[in-house]
């Protein structure tokens, strides 16, 4: 039991890695603190990210994640907020 306690921990400990991570990625690209700490953050709506930026966050998550994002299967509205963004690479991540 105390075993598998321990995986959930270090499992919680990855995930808030990760999406501490993410929402710095984000917080470069976007040039604004708000998105670590207002998750529900309309990034299209409130033009905090547009196509280029789109594209810079793309590459970032290549390179840091080495996870690759066509854009031909980029959908815009899977990105609409920070948490959105997270949900969809770890979606994309257990593929």
């Amino acid at each position: 039991m105390l075993e598998s306690l321990g995986i959930r921990c270090a499992s919680y400990m990855i995930a808030a890695e990760f999406t501490d991570k993410v929402l710095q990625l984000l917080a470069s690209v976007s040039e604004t603190d708000e998105v670590l700490t207002n998750l529900d953050l309309p990034l299209y709506d409130y033009q905090v990210l547009d196509s280029m930026r789109t594209v810079q966050l793309i590459l970032m998550i290549e390179e840091e994640f080495g996870l690759r994002i066509s854009p031909a299967e980029f959908e815009r509205e899977r990105w609409r907020t920070p948490r959105a963004v997270i949900a969809d690479l770890v979606q994309r991540m257990r593929m």
